[in-house]
């Protein structure tokens, strides 16, 4: 925990090993779980959207115009992320919840490479506030559901969304992020680590 940190290593224990059974940890292992699931993927989802929202969206919620069907399903996911964490955390199956969450994750990465935000900022501004408006909400519900797992994150990530204390519990789940809220600057969350050679070899 003093390398990586209590939140990543919770994350890598509660993924990696199903809850009641024995588990193998090596570090090596860690590091590729902490550089994929949360530097890679969540971290860099997070960091490349409210980055994008920072420099088109004079730092506000963007403005969420009409919906297209890509938009519409990705919300949807996130939307049903609530249910289905429930039911895997009423069997204790924490991994298989986490595996569900990164899951919707995912899909917002190969969502916002798909719609090219960064793109439209030059040719659709209109488009481009919805698609930042969905990715921004995605990961709004997303972290709310990484909160139990990963608090100190979870809230650093809430913190940079804006959401106040009363937004970030359950009955919270179905508010939407008000558009022209002000956010504050956005700041990395997941560093990337690196073996140190003499462990490595």
């Amino acid at each position: 925990m003093e390398a990586y940190g209590l939140d990543p290593v919770r994350y890598f224990l509660l993924r990696e090993v199903p809850f009641g059974n024995d588990g193998d940890f090596q570090r090596r292992a860690l590091i590729g779980r902490l550089n994929a699931d949360l530097a890679n993927a969540y971290g860099n989802l997070c960091q490349r959207v409210l980055s994008i929202v920072a420099k088109n969206c004079d730092g506000q919620v963007p403005t969420k115009g009409t919906l297209t069907d890509a938009d519409s399903a990705l919300l949807d996911r996130a939307r049903s992320l609530l249910a289905a964490v429930r039911s895997e955390l009423d069997e204790q199956a924490f991994h298989k919840a986490l595996t569900t969450i990164w899951e919707v994750i995912a899909d917002a990465n190969r969502y916002v490479d798909a719609q090219a935000p960064w793109a439209l900022a030059k040719t659709d501004p209109v488009r481009r506030d919805t698609v930042l408006w969905v990715l921004a909400e995605t990961i709004r519900r997303v972290t709310l559901l990484v909160q139990p797992f990963m608090p100190d994150s979870a809230g650093k990530i809430l913190d940079q969304l804006a959401v106040p204390a009363a937004g970030r519990t359950f009955a919270a789940f179905d508010r939407e992020l008000e558009p022209g809220t002000t956010l504050p600057k956005p700041q990395g969350v997941f560093p990337r680590f690196v073996e140190p050679a003499a462990a490595a070899g």
